[in-house]
Protein backbone atom coordinates (compact mmCIF):
# COMPACT_ATOMS: atom_id res chain seq x y z
CA UNK A 1 0.00 0.00 0.00
CA UNK A 2 2.40 2.36 0.89
CA UNK A 3 4.51 1.76 -2.03
CA UNK A 4 1.70 2.29 -4.10
CA UNK A 5 1.33 5.68 -2.61
CA UNK A 6 4.65 6.37 -3.06
CA UNK A 7 4.43 5.78 -6.91
CA UNK A 8 1.11 7.74 -7.24
CA UNK A 9 3.63 10.71 -5.14
CA UNK A 10 6.41 10.39 -7.32
CA UNK A 11 3.84 10.81 -10.71
CA UNK A 12 2.09 13.56 -9.12
CA UNK A 13 5.42 15.63 -8.22
CA UNK A 14 6.54 14.54 -11.90
CA UNK A 15 3.14 16.07 -13.58
CA UNK A 16 3.23 19.23 -11.53
CA UNK A 17 6.87 19.62 -12.24
CA UNK A 18 5.69 18.98 -16.73
CA UNK A 19 2.96 21.45 -16.19
CA UNK A 20 4.98 24.43 -14.29
CA UNK A 21 7.81 23.45 -17.69
CA UNK A 22 4.59 24.19 -19.53
CA UNK A 23 3.51 27.52 -18.17
CA UNK A 24 7.21 28.79 -17.47
CA UNK A 25 7.44 30.79 -20.70
CA UNK A 26 4.14 32.49 -21.12
CA UNK A 27 4.01 32.98 -17.27
CA UNK A 28 7.43 34.99 -16.88
CA UNK A 29 7.00 36.92 -19.86
CA UNK A 30 3.67 38.05 -18.10
CA UNK A 31 5.14 38.24 -14.95
CA UNK A 32 8.43 39.90 -15.95
CA UNK A 33 6.55 42.89 -18.61
CA UNK A 34 3.80 43.64 -15.56
CA UNK A 35 6.41 44.30 -12.98
CA UNK A 36 8.11 46.50 -15.58
CA UNK A 37 5.07 48.41 -16.28
CA UNK A 38 4.50 48.23 -12.36
CA UNK A 39 7.62 50.61 -11.90
CA UNK A 40 6.75 53.15 -14.47
CA UNK A 41 3.56 53.25 -13.32
CA UNK A 42 4.51 53.85 -9.27
CA UNK A 43 6.57 56.76 -11.06
CA UNK A 44 4.27 58.20 -13.01
CA UNK A 45 1.85 57.96 -9.97
CA UNK A 46 4.83 60.06 -7.75
CA UNK A 47 5.40 62.67 -10.46
CA UNK A 48 1.66 63.30 -10.81
CA UNK A 49 1.10 63.72 -7.19
CA UNK A 50 4.41 65.86 -7.17
CA UNK A 51 2.75 67.83 -9.84
CA UNK A 52 -1.05 67.63 -8.06
CA UNK A 53 0.80 69.69 -5.29
CA UNK A 54 2.96 72.16 -6.68
CA UNK A 55 1.07 73.02 -9.72
CA UNK A 56 3.78 75.52 -10.61
CA UNK A 57 6.32 72.79 -11.27
CA UNK A 58 7.55 71.49 -14.72
CA UNK A 59 5.43 74.36 -16.13
CA UNK A 60 8.09 74.41 -19.43
CA UNK A 61 6.63 70.69 -19.81
CA UNK A 62 3.34 70.35 -20.95
CA UNK A 63 3.62 66.07 -21.56
CA UNK A 64 4.37 66.66 -17.72
CA UNK A 65 0.67 68.51 -16.79
CA UNK A 66 -1.57 66.70 -14.55
CA UNK A 67 -3.88 66.07 -16.88
CA UNK A 68 -1.63 63.74 -18.81
CA UNK A 69 0.34 61.94 -16.38
CA UNK A 70 -2.07 60.74 -14.06
CA UNK A 71 -4.51 59.53 -16.52
CA UNK A 72 -1.20 57.52 -18.22
CA UNK A 73 -0.59 57.00 -14.48
CA UNK A 74 -3.71 54.75 -13.48
CA UNK A 75 -3.10 53.06 -17.42
CA UNK A 76 0.04 51.60 -16.77
CA UNK A 77 -0.94 50.22 -13.74
CA UNK A 78 -4.66 48.82 -14.89
CA UNK A 79 -3.56 47.73 -18.38
CA UNK A 80 0.38 47.03 -18.07
CA UNK A 81 0.81 45.85 -15.05
CA UNK A 82 -2.65 44.81 -13.21
CA UNK A 83 -4.19 42.75 -15.98
CA UNK A 84 -0.96 41.21 -17.42
CA UNK A 85 0.33 40.06 -13.38
CA UNK A 86 -3.62 38.82 -13.80
CA UNK A 87 -2.35 36.71 -17.10
CA UNK A 88 0.23 35.42 -15.42
CA UNK A 89 -1.37 33.92 -12.34
CA UNK A 90 -4.20 32.84 -14.69
CA UNK A 91 -2.44 30.98 -16.79
CA UNK A 92 -0.66 28.79 -13.87
CA UNK A 93 -3.70 28.57 -11.81
CA UNK A 94 -5.50 26.93 -14.24
CA UNK A 95 -2.87 24.67 -15.79
CA UNK A 96 -2.43 23.42 -12.32
CA UNK A 97 -6.06 22.96 -11.19
CA UNK A 98 -6.56 21.55 -14.40
CA UNK A 99 -3.90 18.98 -14.24
CA UNK A 100 -3.12 19.96 -18.09
CA UNK A 101 0.03 21.52 -19.96
CA UNK A 102 -0.09 24.56 -21.45
CA UNK A 103 -0.04 23.73 -25.34
CA UNK A 104 0.42 27.00 -26.97
CA UNK A 105 3.20 29.33 -24.69
CA UNK A 106 4.46 30.91 -27.54
CA UNK A 107 1.19 32.12 -29.03
CA UNK A 108 0.22 33.27 -25.63
CA UNK A 109 3.68 35.42 -25.34
CA UNK A 110 2.73 36.98 -29.06
CA UNK A 111 -0.70 37.78 -27.84
CA UNK A 112 1.29 39.23 -24.94
CA UNK A 113 3.46 41.30 -27.26
CA UNK A 114 0.58 42.57 -28.73
CA UNK A 115 -1.06 43.59 -25.82
CA UNK A 116 2.35 45.21 -24.64
CA UNK A 117 2.82 47.25 -27.95
CA UNK A 118 -1.32 48.47 -27.57
CA UNK A 119 -0.71 49.15 -24.32
CA UNK A 120 2.55 51.61 -25.13
CA UNK A 121 0.46 53.41 -27.51
CA UNK A 122 -2.09 53.77 -25.71
CA UNK A 123 0.13 55.28 -22.66
CA UNK A 124 2.23 57.44 -24.95
CA UNK A 125 -1.15 58.80 -26.89
CA UNK A 126 -2.44 60.13 -23.62
CA UNK A 127 0.73 61.04 -21.87
CA UNK A 128 1.07 62.89 -24.85
CA UNK A 129 -2.23 64.52 -24.73
CA UNK A 130 -4.42 62.24 -27.58
CA UNK A 131 -6.59 60.40 -24.80
CA UNK A 132 -10.00 60.85 -25.10
CA UNK A 133 -10.71 61.82 -21.63
CA UNK A 134 -12.77 58.92 -20.13
CA UNK A 135 -10.84 57.55 -17.18
CA UNK A 136 -9.63 53.89 -17.69
CA UNK A 137 -10.58 54.45 -21.08
CA UNK A 138 -9.17 57.29 -22.72
CA UNK A 139 -6.58 55.34 -24.99
CA UNK A 140 -7.67 55.96 -28.62
CA UNK A 141 -10.58 54.46 -30.57
CA UNK A 142 -8.34 52.92 -32.63
CA UNK A 143 -6.38 50.74 -29.98
CA UNK A 144 -9.35 48.39 -28.77
CA UNK A 145 -9.71 45.71 -30.54
CA UNK A 146 -6.25 44.93 -30.78
CA UNK A 147 -6.35 44.47 -26.98
CA UNK A 148 -9.38 42.55 -27.37
CA UNK A 149 -7.57 40.17 -30.05
CA UNK A 150 -4.97 40.08 -27.77
CA UNK A 151 -7.45 39.24 -25.17
CA UNK A 152 -9.34 36.71 -27.09
CA UNK A 153 -5.79 34.46 -27.47
CA UNK A 154 -5.79 34.50 -24.01
CA UNK A 155 -8.95 33.84 -22.69
CA UNK A 156 -9.10 30.97 -25.50
CA UNK A 157 -6.30 29.50 -24.07
CA UNK A 158 -7.75 29.04 -20.44
CA UNK A 159 -11.20 28.06 -22.01
CA UNK A 160 -9.21 25.33 -24.01
CA UNK A 161 -7.54 24.16 -20.69
CA UNK A 162 -10.71 24.39 -18.48
CA UNK A 163 -12.89 22.00 -21.56
CA UNK A 164 -9.42 19.90 -21.16
CA UNK A 165 -9.31 19.59 -17.22
CA UNK A 166 -10.08 16.04 -15.39
CA UNK A 167 -13.27 15.23 -14.31
CA UNK A 168 -15.20 15.96 -11.07
CA UNK A 169 -16.03 19.13 -9.68
CA UNK A 170 -14.16 22.53 -10.61
CA UNK A 171 -12.66 24.30 -8.16
CA UNK A 172 -13.72 26.97 -7.07
CA UNK A 173 -10.82 29.51 -8.50
CA UNK A 174 -10.84 27.65 -11.65
CA UNK A 175 -14.54 29.20 -11.49
CA UNK A 176 -13.55 32.97 -10.51
CA UNK A 177 -11.31 32.90 -13.52
CA UNK A 178 -13.21 30.68 -15.99
CA UNK A 179 -16.02 33.93 -15.15
CA UNK A 180 -13.15 36.53 -15.77
CA UNK A 181 -12.57 35.24 -18.60
CA UNK A 182 -15.80 35.91 -20.25
CA UNK A 183 -16.92 38.64 -18.43
CA UNK A 184 -14.15 41.39 -19.42
CA UNK A 185 -14.48 41.04 -23.48
CA UNK A 186 -18.46 41.58 -22.63
CA UNK A 187 -17.89 45.19 -20.33
CA UNK A 188 -14.28 45.88 -22.85
CA UNK A 189 -16.40 45.67 -26.02
CA UNK A 190 -19.96 47.23 -25.02
CA UNK A 191 -18.07 50.17 -23.33
CA UNK A 192 -15.87 50.79 -26.43
CA UNK A 193 -18.25 50.76 -28.86
CA UNK A 194 -20.64 53.11 -26.83
CA UNK A 195 -18.14 55.71 -26.65
CA UNK A 196 -16.01 55.20 -29.69
CA UNK A 197 -18.81 54.10 -32.33
CA UNK A 198 -22.37 54.42 -31.54
CA UNK A 199 -21.42 58.22 -29.28
CA UNK A 200 -24.55 59.80 -27.34
CA UNK A 201 -24.37 62.74 -24.73
CA UNK A 202 -22.06 63.28 -22.28
CA UNK A 203 -24.27 62.63 -19.61
CA UNK A 204 -24.34 58.92 -21.24
CA UNK A 205 -20.92 58.65 -21.64
CA UNK A 206 -20.01 59.03 -18.34
CA UNK A 207 -22.81 56.52 -17.73
CA UNK A 208 -21.19 53.67 -19.45
CA UNK A 209 -17.74 55.13 -18.03
CA UNK A 210 -18.44 54.44 -14.48
CA UNK A 211 -20.84 51.32 -15.34
CA UNK A 212 -16.99 50.45 -17.20
CA UNK A 213 -14.51 50.76 -13.91
CA UNK A 214 -16.82 49.23 -11.29
CA UNK A 215 -17.27 45.97 -13.74
CA UNK A 216 -13.65 46.27 -14.40
CA UNK A 217 -13.21 46.31 -10.66
CA UNK A 218 -15.74 43.34 -10.15
CA UNK A 219 -16.12 41.41 -12.61
CA UNK A 220 -11.94 41.18 -13.42
CA UNK A 221 -9.87 42.51 -10.47
CA UNK A 222 -12.06 40.51 -7.88
CA UNK A 223 -12.92 37.27 -9.43
CA UNK A 224 -8.89 36.68 -10.35
CA UNK A 225 -7.64 38.13 -6.92
CA UNK A 226 -9.82 35.95 -5.48
CA UNK A 227 -8.65 32.80 -7.26
CA UNK A 228 -5.90 33.13 -6.70
CA UNK A 229 -6.33 34.05 -2.78
CA UNK A 230 -8.65 30.70 -2.44
CA UNK A 231 -5.41 28.64 -4.28
CA UNK A 232 -2.52 30.27 -1.95
CA UNK A 233 -4.54 30.24 1.47
CA UNK A 234 -4.99 26.46 1.44
CA UNK A 235 -2.04 25.28 -0.07
CA UNK A 236 0.40 26.92 2.65
CA UNK A 237 -1.84 26.50 5.16
CA UNK A 238 -2.24 22.82 4.91
CA UNK A 239 -6.23 22.45 5.21
CA UNK A 240 -8.75 22.53 2.57
CA UNK A 241 -11.25 26.36 2.01
CA UNK A 242 -13.40 26.77 5.26
CA UNK A 243 -16.63 26.20 3.59
CA UNK A 244 -16.91 25.18 -0.16
CA UNK A 245 -20.51 25.89 -0.11
CA UNK A 246 -20.05 29.72 1.14
CA UNK A 247 -17.39 29.90 -1.62
CA UNK A 248 -20.10 29.26 -4.32
CA UNK A 249 -22.99 31.31 -2.61
CA UNK A 250 -20.21 33.98 -2.81
CA UNK A 251 -19.73 33.55 -6.14
CA UNK A 252 -22.91 33.45 -7.59
CA UNK A 253 -23.84 36.68 -5.32
CA UNK A 254 -20.81 38.32 -6.81
CA UNK A 255 -22.17 37.48 -10.71
CA UNK A 256 -25.55 38.48 -9.98
CA UNK A 257 -24.99 41.78 -7.92
CA UNK A 258 -21.77 43.23 -9.47
CA UNK A 259 -23.28 44.43 -12.66
CA UNK A 260 -25.75 46.55 -11.12
CA UNK A 261 -23.04 48.77 -9.69
CA UNK A 262 -21.41 52.02 -10.79
CA UNK A 263 -23.81 54.33 -10.89
CA UNK A 264 -23.49 55.03 -6.76
CA UNK A 265 -20.59 57.22 -8.07
CA UNK A 266 -22.83 59.36 -9.51
CA UNK A 267 -25.36 60.14 -6.56
CA UNK A 268 -27.80 63.35 -7.43
CA UNK A 269 -26.50 63.33 -10.84
CA UNK A 270 -28.10 63.84 -13.90
CA UNK A 271 -29.73 60.48 -14.58
CA UNK A 272 -32.97 59.00 -13.62
CA UNK A 273 -32.81 58.78 -9.64
CA UNK A 274 -33.59 55.11 -9.99
CA UNK A 275 -30.20 54.39 -11.29
CA UNK A 276 -28.06 55.40 -8.40
CA UNK A 277 -30.89 53.80 -6.23
CA UNK A 278 -30.50 50.37 -7.54
CA UNK A 279 -26.40 51.21 -7.70
CA UNK A 280 -26.53 52.20 -3.83
CA UNK A 281 -28.52 49.27 -2.65
CA UNK A 282 -26.31 46.23 -5.03
CA UNK A 283 -23.17 48.04 -3.42
CA UNK A 284 -24.92 46.98 0.43
CA UNK A 285 -25.98 43.55 -0.73
CA UNK A 286 -22.31 43.43 -2.04
CA UNK A 287 -21.18 43.03 1.52
CA UNK A 288 -22.75 39.70 2.05
CA UNK A 289 -20.58 38.19 -0.89
CA UNK A 290 -17.88 40.34 0.87
CA UNK A 291 -18.35 38.86 4.07
CA UNK A 292 -18.60 35.20 2.93
CA UNK A 293 -14.92 35.65 1.60
CA UNK A 294 -13.86 37.11 5.02
CA UNK A 295 -15.42 33.86 7.23
CA UNK A 296 -13.98 31.44 4.42
CA UNK A 297 -10.73 32.94 4.89
CA UNK A 298 -10.29 33.81 8.70
CA UNK A 299 -12.20 29.86 8.66
CA UNK A 300 -9.21 28.74 7.24
CA UNK A 301 -6.14 30.46 8.67
CA UNK A 302 -8.00 29.93 12.21
CA UNK A 303 -5.13 28.81 14.54
CA UNK A 304 -2.40 29.10 11.66
CA UNK A 305 -1.96 33.15 11.77
CA UNK A 306 1.55 32.19 12.91
CA UNK A 307 2.43 30.87 9.33
CA UNK A 308 2.17 34.64 8.28
CA UNK A 309 5.36 35.49 10.25
CA UNK A 310 7.19 33.10 7.91
CA UNK A 311 5.44 32.76 4.58
CA UNK A 312 6.35 35.78 1.60
CA UNK A 313 2.99 34.42 -0.08
CA UNK A 314 -0.13 33.96 2.63
CA UNK A 315 1.22 37.76 4.19
CA UNK A 316 0.74 39.11 1.13
CA UNK A 317 -2.56 37.57 0.55
CA UNK A 318 -3.98 38.08 3.72
CA UNK A 319 -3.27 41.70 3.50
CA UNK A 320 -4.42 42.01 0.12
CA UNK A 321 -7.92 40.03 1.78
CA UNK A 322 -8.02 42.31 4.71
CA UNK A 323 -7.98 45.93 2.20
CA UNK A 324 -10.60 44.08 0.21
CA UNK A 325 -12.82 43.59 3.49
CA UNK A 326 -12.15 47.14 4.04
CA UNK A 327 -12.95 48.38 0.51
CA UNK A 328 -16.41 46.78 0.34
CA UNK A 329 -17.01 48.52 4.14
CA UNK A 330 -16.04 51.75 2.33
CA UNK A 331 -17.89 52.20 -0.57
CA UNK A 332 -21.17 50.90 0.70
CA UNK A 333 -20.79 53.56 3.74
CA UNK A 334 -20.19 55.88 0.68
CA UNK A 335 -23.14 54.74 -1.13
CA UNK A 336 -25.67 56.83 1.13
CA UNK A 337 -26.27 60.29 -0.26
CA UNK A 338 -25.08 62.53 3.20
CA UNK A 339 -21.88 60.86 2.88
CA UNK A 340 -21.52 60.47 -0.80
CA UNK A 341 -22.66 63.82 -1.43
CA UNK A 342 -18.89 65.07 0.32
CA UNK A 343 -16.87 62.37 -1.15
CA UNK A 344 -17.62 61.35 -4.54
CA UNK A 345 -15.98 64.42 -6.36
CA UNK A 346 -13.32 64.63 -4.19
CA UNK A 347 -9.71 62.84 -3.75
CA UNK A 348 -11.46 60.04 -1.26
CA UNK A 349 -12.25 58.27 -4.80
CA UNK A 350 -8.94 57.48 -5.67
CA UNK A 351 -8.21 56.31 -2.33
CA UNK A 352 -10.98 54.17 -2.87
CA UNK A 353 -9.60 53.07 -6.71
CA UNK A 354 -6.10 52.28 -5.03
CA UNK A 355 -7.22 50.40 -2.07
CA UNK A 356 -8.96 48.14 -4.39
CA UNK A 357 -6.26 47.60 -7.78
CA UNK A 358 -3.38 47.73 -5.37
CA UNK A 359 -4.10 46.88 -1.78
CA UNK A 360 -6.19 43.86 -2.83
CA UNK A 361 -5.50 42.88 -6.10
CA UNK A 362 -1.95 43.98 -6.18
CA UNK A 363 -1.09 42.75 -2.82
CA UNK A 364 -2.92 39.43 -3.59
CA UNK A 365 -0.99 39.08 -7.09
CA UNK A 366 2.57 39.55 -4.85
CA UNK A 367 1.43 36.42 -3.02
CA UNK A 368 1.08 34.73 -5.96
CA UNK A 369 4.08 35.62 -7.64
CA UNK A 370 6.38 34.67 -4.69
CA UNK A 371 4.60 31.35 -4.67
CA UNK A 372 3.99 30.30 -8.46
CA UNK A 373 8.35 31.80 -9.59
CA UNK A 374 9.98 29.27 -7.36
CA UNK A 375 7.61 26.34 -9.24
CA UNK A 376 8.56 27.24 -12.63
CA UNK A 377 12.26 28.44 -12.38
CA UNK A 378 13.79 25.69 -9.88
CA UNK A 379 15.51 28.39 -8.17
CA UNK A 380 14.67 29.96 -4.73
CA UNK A 381 13.90 33.91 -4.38
CA UNK A 382 18.07 35.60 -3.78
CA UNK A 383 16.65 37.59 -0.38
CA UNK A 384 14.02 37.56 2.13
CA UNK A 385 15.26 40.95 3.53
CA UNK A 386 14.30 42.47 0.22
CA UNK A 387 10.98 40.63 0.10
CA UNK A 388 10.13 42.59 4.05
CA UNK A 389 10.91 45.43 2.38
CA UNK A 390 8.62 44.81 -0.67
CA UNK A 391 5.65 44.09 1.75
CA UNK A 392 6.83 46.67 4.68
CA UNK A 393 7.03 49.87 2.05
CA UNK A 394 4.21 48.98 0.36
CA UNK A 395 1.83 48.39 2.86
CA UNK A 396 2.97 51.84 4.32
CA UNK A 397 2.44 53.12 1.10
CA UNK A 398 -1.11 51.58 0.62
CA UNK A 399 -2.15 53.03 4.05
CA UNK A 400 -1.16 55.99 3.71
CA UNK A 401 -2.86 57.00 0.71
CA UNK A 402 -6.24 55.18 1.46
CA UNK A 403 -6.18 57.10 4.41
CA UNK A 404 -4.88 60.70 3.52
CA UNK A 405 -7.13 60.35 0.30
CA UNK A 406 -9.70 59.93 2.57
CA UNK A 407 -8.96 63.11 4.93
CA UNK A 408 -8.18 65.03 2.27
CA UNK A 409 -11.88 64.22 0.61
CA UNK A 410 -13.91 64.98 4.16
CA UNK A 411 -11.85 68.63 3.68
CA UNK A 412 -12.53 69.02 0.56
CA UNK A 413 -16.18 67.92 0.25
CA UNK A 414 -16.70 70.25 3.27
CA UNK A 415 -15.69 73.01 1.67
CA UNK A 416 -17.12 72.01 -1.79
CA UNK A 417 -20.59 71.53 0.39
CA UNK A 418 -20.35 75.16 1.44
CA UNK A 419 -22.43 77.15 -0.83
CA UNK A 420 -20.98 80.52 0.35
CA UNK A 421 -17.61 79.25 0.14
CA UNK A 422 -15.14 79.69 -2.44
CA UNK A 423 -14.05 76.66 -4.62
CA UNK A 424 -10.26 77.06 -4.63
CA UNK A 425 -10.67 76.95 -0.81
CA UNK A 426 -11.99 73.03 -1.12
CA UNK A 427 -8.38 72.70 -3.55
CA UNK A 428 -6.03 74.31 -0.88
CA UNK A 429 -7.79 72.23 1.96
CA UNK A 430 -6.89 69.57 0.40
CA UNK A 431 -3.62 70.50 -0.85
CA UNK A 432 -1.50 69.31 2.03
CA UNK A 433 -2.67 65.64 2.05
CA UNK A 434 -1.39 65.30 -1.49
CA UNK A 435 2.35 65.94 -0.50
CA UNK A 436 1.38 62.35 1.59
CA UNK A 437 0.14 60.51 -1.34
CA UNK A 438 3.90 61.60 -3.21
CA UNK A 439 5.76 60.26 -0.36
CA UNK A 440 3.29 57.40 -0.61
CA UNK A 441 4.23 56.49 -4.12
CA UNK A 442 7.93 57.01 -3.39
CA UNK A 443 7.78 54.17 -1.18
CA UNK A 444 5.94 52.01 -3.39
CA UNK A 445 8.25 52.74 -6.04
CA UNK A 446 11.28 51.48 -4.07
CA UNK A 447 9.79 48.52 -3.10
CA UNK A 448 8.79 47.93 -6.65
CA UNK A 449 12.52 48.57 -7.20
CA UNK A 450 13.28 45.76 -5.19
CA UNK A 451 10.72 43.17 -6.42
CA UNK A 452 11.57 43.77 -9.82
CA UNK A 453 15.10 43.34 -9.35
CA UNK A 454 14.60 39.87 -7.63
CA UNK A 455 12.00 38.93 -10.21
CA UNK A 456 14.29 39.84 -12.71
CA UNK A 457 17.58 37.70 -11.30
CA UNK A 458 14.70 34.48 -10.87
CA UNK A 459 14.06 34.93 -14.33
CA UNK A 460 17.51 34.84 -15.76
CA UNK A 461 18.20 32.09 -13.06
CA UNK A 462 20.37 33.40 -10.61
CA UNK A 463 17.59 32.78 -7.67
CA UNK A 464 19.19 30.80 -5.33
CA UNK A 465 19.70 27.18 -5.57
CA UNK A 466 20.62 25.91 -1.88
CA UNK A 467 17.68 24.10 -0.36
CA UNK A 468 15.31 24.93 1.56
CA UNK A 469 12.81 27.67 0.56
CA UNK A 470 12.93 31.60 0.91
CA UNK A 471 11.00 32.29 4.56
CA UNK A 472 10.54 35.67 5.81
CA UNK A 473 12.69 35.96 9.44
CA UNK A 474 14.10 32.61 9.28
CA UNK A 475 17.81 31.79 7.13
CA UNK A 476 17.37 29.31 3.98
CA UNK A 477 17.73 25.78 5.11
CA UNK A 478 16.79 26.48 8.65
CA UNK A 479 13.50 25.03 7.94
CA UNK A 480 11.80 23.24 4.71
CA UNK A 481 8.31 24.94 5.10
CA UNK A 482 6.37 27.94 6.69
CA UNK A 483 4.56 25.15 8.65
CA UNK A 484 7.88 23.65 9.76
CA UNK A 485 9.30 27.08 10.72
CA UNK A 486 6.36 28.12 13.03
CA UNK A 487 6.26 24.99 14.52
CA UNK A 488 3.25 23.45 13.12
CA UNK A 489 5.12 20.23 11.93
CA UNK A 490 6.29 19.40 14.75
CA UNK A 491 3.42 19.45 16.95
CA UNK A 492 1.60 17.25 14.39
CA UNK A 493 4.26 14.85 14.81
CA UNK A 494 4.29 14.69 18.67
CA UNK A 495 0.56 13.96 18.31
CA UNK A 496 0.85 11.35 16.01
Amino acid sequence: MSETMQQASAQDIQERAAIDQSARLPVLFFFTSAAGWLFLATLLGFASSLKLAAPELWDACPWLAYGQLFPAHMDSLIYGWGMQAGFGVMIWLMARLCRVEVKNGVTLVAAGMVWNLTVLFGVVAVWSGYGNSMPWLDFPAYLWPAMFLSYAVIAGTLMMMFRRRREGEAYISQKYIFAAALWFPWIFITANLILNHVGGSAVMNAGVNVWFMSNLIYFWFVPVGLASAYYIIPKIVGRPIYSYQLAQIAFWALAVLAGWTGFNRFLGGPFPSWMPAISGAAILLMLLPIGAVAVNFLGTLSGRGRLMHYSPSLRFTVFGGIMFNVYGLLVAFSSYFDVSRLLQFSYATLGYDIMIIYGFFSMVVFGAIYFIVPRITGCEWPSAKLIRFHFWYSSYGIITIVAFMIFAGLAQGGAIDDWSGDFMDSVRRGKGYVVALAVAWALISVANLAFYYQLLMMAFGFGRKSEGPTLIHKNPGEAASAEEAAGFATEETAKA
